[in-house]
């Protein structure tokens, strides 16, 4: 039978060794201490299972200061759960999780959330409690369709030539829209959050029931001092003021059995109108096409009030989704009700630890 019990000095180790098992992959020390010990929110939650002087399986609750009706409440994102594959299916995974809400309400954790697969949404939802909020739709938008079509087509001339007219019909069924910029923002290429994104963050923060806080400590964390990604980020600013900010990244992806397939991502967008949020996307839609980008992805919930936006310019509903779970750790019922209502949520990838 494993022992349940908190992480300890220099677990992380043995931690990693596991995680690099379960994922087949070559996760760093410099990233779980980022990731761990460097989170301004606050301790985080780390729970594991030992036997026999090794660790078999972990559960975590990653603090999160998110504004919920206008106040400042603690909540926990659950990643980098697993378990040995010798001690799955022994009920370890329900007694990690359990003890994890029991400090994290210690720790004065409201409400835990996370971004399950869908392999894991089933067992989640069934063996350990959680509620499904929704599942949040991929938006993308495709700017080079020949790298794609070369999965087709195999004949890379014949892809390009293809993909002129195609590109042409997407636009015209999804009615992608002419939008004139009514101010005239200065867009500037963002290296350090400072104090005009705290106040920034005091001028949107009302604009969604629920928002993770969005001040220069989460985003110079998040961000700039991400350990494995570049990202780019670009400001918008009239008379001098901050009004807005969005977040890309590029990677490669395998998509459609093509390896080589260059997507960006908006990770995260905020502005304190729509004018603002669409000058702001084609500054991020110029540096897209410099560095020769074939699609463009991000979220768009029902309740995300740029989503007609991103609809007008271009950028098509996927088939794609990401589930979204809530657990109430509190005794408050209100919350419950509240956090369950996915009209509520200001939901961008810049919340998951895959982006």
């Amino acid at each position: 039978m494993a022992n349940i019990r908190e992480y300890k000095n220099n677990d992380e180790k043995e931690i990693i060794e596991l995680f690099n098992k379960v994922f087949n992959t070559n996760r760093k020390e410099e990233y779980w201490n980022w990731q761990f010990m460097e989170n301004p929110a606050g301790k985080s939650v780390i729970v594991l299972a030992e036997d026999d002087s090794k660790i078999v399986g972990q559960c975590t609750l990653l603090p999160t200061v998110m504004l919920v009706r206008g106040e400042e409440v603690l909540a926990g994102q659950s990643i980098d759960t697993m378990i040995n594959e010798d001690y799955r299916g022994k009920g370890i995974h329900k007694e990690l999780a359990n003890k994890s809400y029991e400090i994290g309400v210690n720790n004065n954790i409201e409400f835990r959330f996370g971004f399950p697969s869908k392999m894991a949404l089933r067992g989640l939802l069934g063996g350990i409690g959680g509620s499904f909020v929704a599942d949040i739709p991929l938006f993308t938008n495709y700017y080079r369709l020949d790298n794609i079509l070369l999965n087709i087509v195999k004949i890379k001339f014949l892809a390009k030539i293809l993909s002129i007219p195609l590109h042409g019909l997407i636009k015209f069924v999804y009615k992608e829209q002419k939008i004139k910029i009514k101010e005239n923002y200065i867009i500037k290429e963002i290296d350090e959050f400072d104090e005009d994104f705290d106040n920034l963050w005091n001028k949107i923060k009302s604009d969604s029931p629920i928002m993770t806080k969005r001040d220069s400590k989460f985003l110079n964390w998040r961000i700039k001092n991400h350990p494995n990604i570049d990202y780019k980020t670009f400001g918008a600013y009239l008379d001098n003021e901050l009004v807005g900010y969005i977040i890309t990244k590029i990677e490669k992806r395998e998509i459609r059995n093509n390896p080589n397939i260059r997507l960006g991502s908006m990770v995260d967008i905020v502005g304190i109108n729509e004018d603002t949020v669409a000058a702001l996307y084609f500054k991020a839609k110029e540096y897209f096409k410099s560095q020769n980008t074939d699609l463009v992805a991000t979220w768009a919930s029902e309740s995300m009030q740029y989503r007609g936006l991103l609809v007008k310019l271009g950028f098509v509903k996927t088939r794609s989704t990401i589930p979204f779970v809530v657990k109430n750790l509190t005794e408050n019922q209100d919350l419950e009700k509240f956090i369950l209502d996915e009209k509520n949520w200001y939901i961008m990838p810049i919340e998951s630890d895959f982006y």
